[in-house]
């Protein structure tokens, strides 16, 4: 018998939780004491986080290595995507190995969220607070150089406090690029990477920001001698990390060769992400991947809001069929059996119910259609689902 690969929650519910985060009170470790020095209104761009908010969102993974903190930032701008992943994770912890590249195959989630399976603590890192994933995002979209300075202010205070240094894990340096003194932090055997557990509140010596704080949410894992900063088990990272940041300029590099590979490895044809060619390409953002989810800076949406419906559509209709191979592969005797029933139960009902039934559902089906057209609210279709078999029926939280 599978697990569900899928969330509970529809992607409706999903997108309208991570809209809600938008919309509602500003997260409290963003803006929990309003700093005198901060901008007082948007700008004609969108609000602009100063560096102690852009310290609060990034103090979690700052610390993590390049190639690792790349795929984090650019994942987190397809935050629905993200809780998707970690819940799939959750769900498929029995696979390993070949079995979970072969079971990623069928999921329409852009490689970088797919890459993170890989590395489930900075996945479940993501998925424990989609706010912050869904801030730390949209700060990446809007204001990429800031958000890189903000990292590496906070590295330069990790290594002050002698928090962060070279080990059998992990090799700290220091480089010179467009002029300006960067911390590099990589594996120390580039086959095997480490991801690293610290209390931000504490790894960067005090607390740099008051009123500015990181998400709450950490499980603090002690570690020996009571120092603040530590390894979970080394990770093969064969071609699972393809990006680097470029921190002068606030992109991020692709390694075509190893993206490449990457892509071929973990979708089938009709998922496949674009191939890049030649040595490197700066990574560039797919709001298709984004979904419905609105963003936090009224410039990204006014920039990324409006992609084409057709797209849209496409990406859906992508997503509902990755369920159905998942389910036809993967589903047992037993399930099919149950699952065959149901249409055929569903089928009989339609076929005994009165004219006036009928006629309900179809009106429905009609006011459901006119109000995709329009944009008004969503009617509630659950009539039909009472007796349209086939195609209608629900499985794993997804129209089947």
């Amino acid at each position: 018998m599978i697990t569900n690969p899928h969330t509970p929650f529809s992607k409706k519910l999903l997108v309208t939780v991570l809209s809600g985060f938008i919309a509602g009170t500003p997260l409290a470790y963003v803006q929990a004491q309003p700093n005198p020095n901060a901008p007082s209104a948007a700008t004609p761009s969108g609000p602009i986080l100063n560096q102690s908010q852009l310290g609060s969102l990034v103090a979690p993974v700052a610390l993590y290595p390049d190639s690792l903190l790349a795929q984090v930032l650019i994942a987190a701008t397809y935050p629905l995507e993200v809780a998707e992943a970690d819940n799939w994770l959750r769900n498929n912890a029995q696979l390993t190995g070949s079995a979970r590249e072969e079971a990623l195959k069928t999921q329409p989630w852009d490689n970088s969220v797919k890459s993170l399976i890989e590395f489930p603590d900075a996945l479940n890192l993501m998925g424990k607070d989609l706010a912050w994933t869904q801030k730390l995002g949209d700060a990446y979209l809007a204001q990429p150089k800031d958000l890189f300075q903000a990292v590496q202010t906070l590295r330069a205070k990790a290594q002050g406090a002698n928090n962060l240094k070279s080990g059998p894990q992990q090799t700290v340096s220091t480089e010179n690029q467009d002029g300006q003194k960067i911390i590099v932090i990589q594996p120390t055997n580039p086959q095997v990477i480490y991801v690293p557990a610290y209390n931000p509140y504490l790894v960067y010596g005090p607390w740099p920001y008051p009123g500015y704080y990181p998400p709450p949410f950490y499980p603090y894992a002690p570690s020996p001698g009571g120092m603040f900063f530590s390894f979970g088990v080394g990770l093969a990272v064969g071609a699972a990390l393809w990006a680097t940041p470029h921190w002068g300029s606030g992109s991020v590099v692709i390694n075509n060769t190893t993206y490449n590979n990457f892509n071929h490895g973990y979708n089938n044809a009709a998922n496949m992400g674009p191939n890049h060619y030649g040595n490197q390409s700066d990574w560039k953002y797919n709001p298709a991947h984004r979904a419905n989810v609105p963003y936090s800076n009224p410039a990204l949406n006014n920039r990324y809001g409006n992609i084409n419906q057709s797209h849209q559509a496409a990406t859906q209709a992508a997503r509902q069929q990755s369920a159905r191979n998942y389910w036809n592969q993967n589903a047992s005797p037993q399930e099919k059996q149950a699952a065959q029933q149901t249409r055929e139960n569903a089928q009989k009902a339609w076929s005994n119910a009165s004219a006036q039934q009928k006629q309900a559902v179809q009106n429905t089906t009609k006011a459901v259609q006119n109000n995709r057209s329009t944009g008004a609210p969503h009617v509630n279709a659950a009539p039909r689902e009472e007796f349209r078999g086939g195609g209608e029926m629900r499985e794993g939280g997804f129209r089947r």
